[in-house]
């Protein structure tokens, strides 16, 4: 048959698209309880500074539904979207506005962590003066 001309060890490309997209939605991302309060205010920071830079850009930087293997799919995706562009503008602001919000939560949230620590170290550095009191 004309189909049986590749070797089964080699998978032909339709597979092999399908065996990436699986891994890709199979793949495990950062698992986010086991962040540090540092390492998620310095995301949210960048998220932030991401949408704040996106809300002025008429095509934003890495639009993965603007891709396209045929050129005219592509052309045509790229128009509708400058075309609706202004509709999901005011979201990239919006977007921006909570991520920074969500910054200074978590910039309070670690000078709480800080302030707990402190208190704790003085408690532990207190409590052996008052077992030697007694």
């Amino acid at each position: 048959m004309a189909g049986d001309d590749a070797s089964p060890s080699e998978p032909s490309e339709a597979a092999r698209a399908a065996l990436l997209r699986e891994l890709y939605w199979a793949e495990e991302a950062t698992p986010l309880g086991r962040l540090d309060t540092q390492r998620v205010r310095d995301g949210l920071h960048d998220f932030a500074a991401a949408m704040r830079a996106d809300e002025r850009l008429p095509i934003p930087r890495g639009e993965p539904n603007l891709a396209s293997t045929s050129r005219w799919r592509r052309q045509l995706k790229l128009r509708v979207f400058r075309f609706l562009r202004p509709v999901t503008w005011r979201y990239d602001r919006l977007l921006a506005d909570h991520a920074e919000l969500t910054t200074q939560l978590a910039e309070r949230v670690q000078a709480a962590e800080a302030e707990i620590a402190r208190l704790r170290a003085g408690s532990a550095a207190r409590e052996p003066n008052e077992r030697e009191r007694r």
